[in-house]
């Protein structure tokens, strides 16, 4: 049986893609810090064949003992690892609190590293292993009233790319996959003005079925979406200027 290990699985986009790969009989691992959500979870009888307990990724200790608790489940065997745990503030980057802006570090940037690094030895001895990093559509441009949450994608994207090259000779394929807002607790935490502009259209289970396609894909990174994909080509061929003046539409800044 294939397993998969998830962080923030406990709502949005984790547990739709814990959902989604229990229904395909996959061994899930549920991993949060929303303990009392995970216990009702895996109490529901939605997931016959899963594990889970309480993970703060922003404490080493933490992640070592959920990811023991897991490989104590599955014999050390870890297919698929979702690195989907992130959080995210949204205003003017000098009216933000700084405690907000060292969260998303320390849960998008130091969390995702942490994981990756102390699953390494499960994934080193699981052939044809993966990581799945998520990333965003703001990873393409940093985009305003979005500053650091932007910088954090931007270095999800950067691991990603440099872990898919590093861990290939382990037979560890890593990719990432790059939505755009969704429907989700997080996505509504948005400012309004940026919410206005670029739309919430995207469901969680979307970007659970896109986790999958990357999981069984060959590229280093997936644009989730068609106004996405046809921005992250534009971009590419856009002199510096027009790229800021593309982002200044696109986000009515």
């Amino acid at each position: 049986m294939k397993t998969v290990f998830i962080t923030g699985a406990a709502h949005g986009i984790g547990l739709a893609t814990a959902r989604r790969f229990a229904g395909q009989g996959w061994f899930v691992g549920l991993y949060d810090i929303n303990s009392e959500q995970l216990d009702a979870l895996l109490a529901s009888g939605d997931f016959p064949n899963a594990c889970g307990q309480h993970c703060d990724v922003t404490q080493p200790a933490s992640i070592k003992a959920a990811l023991q608790h897991f490989s104590s489940h599955t014999d050390g065997r870890l297919d698929l690892l979702v690195n989907n745990a992130g959080v995210l503030s949204s205003g003017k980057f000098e009216e933000i609190d700084p405690a907000s802006h060292d969260l998303i570090v320390d849960v998008n940037i130091k969390g995702l590293t942490h994981v990756a690094q102390a699953a390494f030895p499960l994934l080193q001895q699981t052939v044809g292993a993966t990581v799945v990093n998520l990333c965003s559509v703001s990873s393409v441009h940093g985009i305003p009233l979005l500053a650091v949450y932007s910088a954090s994608k931007y270095y999800v994207n950067g691991l990603t790319e440099a872990l898919h090259i590093e861990w290939a000779p382990y037979d560890i394929r890593v990719t990432s996959v790059k939505p755009p807002i969704v429907n989700t607790a997080m996505g509504h935490q948005l400012s309004p003005q940026l919410a206005e502009k670029l739309g919430v259209d995207m469901e969680p289970e979307h970007v659970a079925e896109a986790i999958q396609m990357a999981a069984e894909g060959k590229r280093v990174g997936y644009l989730l979406g068609t106004s996405a994909r046809l921005w992250g080509w534009v971009d590419k061929l856009l002199p510096e200027a027009g790229r800021r003046g593309l982002v200044r539409y696109l986000t009515g800044h």
